[in-house]
């Protein structure tokens, strides 16, 4: 049989001949059908994008950037959550590092997982809180050194991980307004 006999007014293409010619002509569309949408798969993530990675964040301010200490202290998996354990500010001490503070302070997310909201706690030198959860960083008003806890989670709304970050800042009697 030619090609052009097999085609119907339509356009469509019609199987004429044994079972077994049909099974193998469907299987082996089929099975193309399959291999496409295997490869859209790979390429694009169509059945979701695997699990978050934790990306670098990275802290700049005056011209000085640094790696906050980071610690997991969730994970999320189809919408199940599992706490870990969280850090205490007397456990940090000099293992964060410490920044100048400058009203051009920035916190750098970078990578494959997209990142949630931000939320800041700003402890005092005596690790009491100096400011409690807050979305935005403000700058504390009173000279001093202080710890900045930024909590994030990297990953979609069901299934990511959360992380916290310290850092130092110092703070001068020129940072106040």
């Amino acid at each position: 049989m030619r090609l052009r006999d097999a085609i119907l007014p339509h356009g469509n293409f019609k199987v004429e001949g044994s079972g077994k010619l049909k099974a193998a002509v469907y299987g082996g569309a089929a099975a193309m059908m399959l291999g496409i949408f295997g490869l859209l798969y790979l390429l694009l993530g169509w059945a979701g994008s695997g699990p978050p990675e934790v990306g670098t964040v990275t802290l700049s301010s005056l011209d000085v950037a640094v790696q906050p200490l980071q610690n997991e202290i969730y994970t999320t998996e189809k919408g199940v959550r599992r706490d870990k354990r969280r850090l205490v500010p007397g456990e940090i001490g000099e293992k964060a590092p410490v920044v100048e503070y400058d009203h051009s302070i920035t916190l750098l997310f970078e990578g494959k997982s997209d990142n949630g909201p931000f939320y800041f706690v700003i402890y005092d030198e005596k690790e009491q809180i100096y400011s409690e959860k807050k979305a935005e960083f403000e700058c504390p008003q009173e000279p001093g050194r202080y710890l900045v806890c930024e909590e994030t989670y990297w990953g979609q709304e069901k299934d990511n991980i959360g992380m916290e970050y310290y850092f130092w800042i110092e703070v001068g009697m020129e940072d106040i307004h």
